[in-house]
């Protein structure tokens, strides 16, 4: 299994995205937050996305020379379109302008419409919190459903994730972020790429039937929402926040609709900002003194295992599955990027990696 610094990384990722007519400054933006989801440690959001986007790239639904635009805005509210550019460039534009009117007007909300695949909303959601704003993030259904809602027996609802980030000054901060489904579909496409199960009660096959093979959901398969009715509820407000709310409906494209709901609030709206982090930290550390129960070394918060991996991957580098990685150079070689020329296949088994340049 191949170990990559986040430099060597990010520089083959941006490698390849402008191999598909991507500008430089756009490559590098996508490649910042796939780099930051394996830095974080859900691989399933990082480069295993490459060969996916390509596709899209060459059906039309990614167009990456595209950048983002404001249709309307308020001093509070803004309407963005995505004018399907890269989906990580559209959230990125939109969290920054979200950003700046909460900080300046104390709350903003923001709808983007024509959005593509952005993966993990936690880049996207503490970008807010370590600027001192908590934000929260919803995407409802694209064009191919693949959740089931509770109680039925086919597909109508998207995987359909949420993301909280609340800023946390004395260290990292504290987020809920993930799928409104059993499992994510890239957590799928992670465990065939490793060859591993996945956990039961996540997937159905096409009959109806369960199964913990990650082919089954390719072959016409789909998910679960996880916790049963909960889960399908909370997909449900998810779904309505950036559809019927947001417009995407209204903004047809290459897809039936892809929506996106964000709202946004600076830390500070209620109280100063000393107060603020005095009483997180003491809130904080009463969850932590919680003793561990039976099977486990101590409570973690939400967002802690990020964190950690994030600090053990800046210090050791990014395993990726050799799986993956083949998929990723056979693109590349497809678009004439001599991965090569970044790095040999002895030294991407090492954990040592050293940095070359393309040729």
């Amino acid at each position: 299994m191949p170990t990559l610094t986040k430099d060597l990384l990010h520089e083959v990722t941006a490698a390849i995205l402008m191999a598909t007519g991507a500008p430089d400054d756009l490559a590098a933006q996508v490649a910042d937050v796939l780099v930051d989801n394996h830095l974080a440690g859900h691989d399933s959001h990082g480069i295993l996305r490459i060969p996916e986007y390509v596709k899209n790239i060459r059906a039309g639904e990614i167009v990456p020379t595209a950048r983002p635009q404001v249709l309307e805005e308020s001093p509070t509210s803004a309407l963005i379109s995505g004018n399907w550019a890269f989906g990580q460039v559209t959230a990125i534009f939109a969290a920054d302008l979200a950003i700046e009117k909460a900080k300046r007007e104390r709350v903003a909300v923001l709808s983007i419409v024509q959005a593509g695949h952005t993966g993990r909303l936690a880049a996207f959601t503490e970008r807010a919190a370590r600027q001192g704003v908590v934000m929260f993030m919803a995407i409802g259904t694209v064009n191919k459903p693949t959740t089931a809602p509770y109680g039925g027996s086919a597909a109508v609802l998207g995987t359909n994730p949420v993301s909280f980030s609340i800023p946390n000054p004395a260290g990292f901060p504290v987020t809920l972020d993930y799928a409104t489904s059993a499992i994510a579909a890239g957590k799928i496409k992670q465990a065939k790429a490793r060859h591993e199960s996945l956990p039961p009660n996540s997937i159905l096959d096409a009959q109806g039937k369960p199964s913990t093979d990650p082919q089954a959901f390719f072959d016409g398969g789909f998910l679960l929402p996880f916790g049963g009715h909960k889960g399908y509820a909370l997909a449900v407000i998810a779904e309505l926040l950036s559809g019927p709310l947001a417009g995407a409906d209204a903004y047809p494209g290459v897809t039936s609709r892809s929506g996106i709901f964000i709202f946004a609030m600076d830390a500070t709206v209620f109280r100063p900002l000393a107060d603020y982090e005095k009483a997180l930290a003491e809130t904080l550390c009463r969850i932590k003194a919680v003793p561990p129960s039976p099977g486990f070394a101590e409570v973690l918060l939400p967002g802690e295992p990020e964190a950690r991996t994030r600090a053990e991957r800046e210090r050791n580098g990014i395993p990726i599955p050799d799986d993956t990685w083949r998929a990723v150079c056979d693109v590349g070689t497809e678009l004439g990027v001599n991965i090569a020329g970044f790095i040999s296949h002895r030294d991407a088994c090492s954990a040592n990696i050293t940095k070359r340049r393309v040729k």
